[in-house]
């Protein structure tokens, strides 16, 4: 007899749909053949279960437009003059909020708690980043610029250009990296090699200073590959690592019931095994037509509804364009 299987708030499984027996000898019910009704305690208890570096604490709330998940991130404003700040004083700062639809699947909800967290810590990575030109600090990465002053008045042609001096390639790129601070750390040229295609390779020793908000960038080395090695390039390639190692340090230690889905040290061929065990069967004729109905009014509910405008004229040419057929 084949044991019940327990599903999690908020999952329904649809009428006559199989049980599917995995290599290990257990039955499961996969997702995809589960209905979601999830609540703003669904959420909740998804979010108890999940783990991964306490400045990040993930809220779940609800208003009129529905549930929706927050990232609140323990810390101090990165704005603020250091000389004012005491070093006690934290805060809460909160990120944007993050929708979650009730018929979203339970590891969908989670992926989204996921991509939150990724999201709020590459917002931290971007302001941490300082360029100092003309005796003046600013953040250029950070996100807050103002993007319609931007397109409204960016001029390539009238950039000031970086003067054309004659000196090593060291000496180049060492007067980029005294140009920048990341978290108070400083940055060290190790070595600089030109490959035959004309990249270089430079690899760049970061050194704390004072104590880091990021611990993958204790005594970190940056393997950086730029086509020139202008302040342009190597600062757009070191917010690239940056984010990178960011993204990495949540890949690793991010986990729902002490599961590390996303390390990258899961093997790629269980996950694919495990996928194939879920979906390799055959489907009884009774739950076929049951599990076609379940899809199409998914997708259904998932179609925007679209007023008359500027907007729907723009994505009525879109769709002539590609004759796509609207459900």
């Amino acid at each position: 007899m084949v044991k019940e299987v327990p599903l999690r708030l908020g999952e329904k499984v649809m009428p006559k749909a199989p049980k599917i027996l995995l290599s290990n000898g257990d039955y499961c019910v996969p997702q995809h053949y589960l209905t979601y009704h999830h609540t703003l305690q669904s959420v909740e208890a998804l979010i108890c279960d999940i783990e991964y570096d306490p400045r990040y604490v993930v809220f779940a709330a609800q208003e009129l437009s529905g549930i929706y998940i927050q990232v609140g991130v323990v810390g101090h404003d990165n704005y603020h003059k250091k000389s004012t700040q005491k070093e006690s004083q934290l805060k809460l700062l909160f990120g944007r909020k993050w929708r979650v639809e009730p018929e979203l699947p339970t590891s969908e909800i989670i992926q989204s708690v996921f991509l939150a967290i990724k999201k709020s810590r590459e917002h931290e990575v971007r302001e941490l980043f300082k360029l100092t030109l003309n005796n003046s600090t600013t953040t250029p990465f950070n996100t807050h610029i103002d993007l319609p002053l931007m397109a409204e008045f960016y001029d390539k042609d009238q950039c000031i250009s970086e003067p054309i001096v004659t000196t090593s390639t060291e000496q180049k790129i060492n007067q980029v990296l005294n140009k920048i601070n990341y978290d108070n750390s400083q940055l060290s040229l190790l070595e600089a090699q030109q490959r035959p295609n004309g990249l270089w390779l430079v690899d760049i020793k970061v050194q704390q200073i004072e104590r880091s908000t990021l611990p993958e960038m204790d005594n970190a080395t940056l393997y950086l590959m730029v086509d020139e090695l202008s302040l342009n390039a190597l600062s757009r390639a070191l917010m690239q690592e940056f984010i990178r190692l960011s993204d990495l340090h949540v890949d690793k230690h991010f986990s729902y019931q002490g599961f590390h889905r996303f390390d990258p040290d899961i093997d790629i061929a269980d996950i694919a095994d495990l996928s194939q065990q879920s979906r390799k069967h055959e489907l009884a004729a009774h739950f076929a037509s049951e599990f076609s109905k379940s899809n199409k009014e998914i997708d259904l509910m998932r179609i925007p509804t679209v007023k008359e405008g500027v907007l729907a004229q723009k994505h009525k040419q879109i769709i002539e364009q590609f004759q796509l057929q609207m459900q």
